[in-house]
C-alpha cells in the first residue's frame, strides 16, 4: 500500500538494509535522492521480479539471459541498456539501467504483489557506509527533512553490497566487487 501510493521504505535486502520505491515515478525518485542525500546524476538500480521482467525495461538478448539464469535470484546487479521506460532521474541521464533480482524471499513476495519495478539503494546517507540494522537505518535518517513511509525490521544483516556488472557489450565487466565474487562469476 506504502509503495503504491508513492511512498518509500527502507526494509532488509539479500546484501544490507535498502531504500526502496516504485521506479516509474519522478517523484518517488526524487524523494529517494533527497533522504539518501545523493548526487542527482547518478543513477539507481532497480529490483525486479523475474527476467522476463527484466526484459520488458531492459535490451536483453536471449544469450544474455542464459547467464542471468545462472546469477538471478541473487547479489549481482547488472547493468543494461534501458528502453527508456523509466524518468531521466532514475537513470541519471545515462542510456543504461542497474538491475537485479533478489534472493530476499520477502522482496520476492513484495515484488509479486506490484505491478512495476522498485528503484533500490542502499539505506545510508551518500558516503557513509550501508545501515546493517533498523536501529543504524534510524539513525541515518532521523533528523532528515524527507522520512521513509516505513521501515521493516529484518534484524541484522552482515552482507556485503552487491557486485556491480555492467553487460551492454559482448561479456560482462565488473564494476564493483561485492557479496558474489569475480572467481564466482567465473564459474558461472
Amino acid at each position: 500500500k506504502v509503495l503504491r501510493s508513492g511512498g518509500i521504505i527502507i526494509t532488509p535486502t539479500d546484501t544490507v538494509y535498502g531504500i526502496l520505491g516504485d521506479a516509474t515515478k519522478a517523484e518517488v525518485i526524487k524523494k529517494i535522492f533527497e533522504l539518501k542525500q545523493r548526487p542527482q546524476e547518478k543513477a539507481l538500480p532497480i529490483f525486479v521480479k523475474s527476467i522476463a521482467a527484466a526484459r520488458k525495461y531492459a535490451y536483453i538478448s536471449d544469450v544474455k539471459a542464459k547467464f542471468l539464469e545462472k546469477i538471478w535470484p541473487g547479489g549481482v546487479t547488472v547493468v543494461f541498456q534501458h528502453k527508456e521506460k523509466f524518468p531521466k532521474i532514475l537513470t541519471g541521464g545515462l542510456n543504461t539501467i542497474g538491475i537485479r533480482i533478489p534472493t530476499n524471499d520477502f522482496l520476492q513476495k513484495l515484488l509479486g504483489y506490484i505491478d512495476f519495478p522498485l528503484a533500490q539503494t542502499s539505506a545510508n546517507v551518500s558516503s557513509l557506509p550501508p545501515a546493517k540494522n533498523m536501529d543504524e537505518a534510524k539513525r541515518y535518517f532521523g533528523k532528515s527533512k524527507i522520512k521513509p513511509d516505513l521501515i521493516i525490521d529484518g534484524g541484522e544483516l552482515q552482507s556485503k553490497q552487491s557486485t556491480v556488472t555492467d553487460f551492454t557489450g559482448q561479456e560482462p565487466i565488473i564494476l564493483r566487487s561485492g557479496i558474489t565474487t569475480k572467481k564466482e562469476l567465473d564459474k558461472m
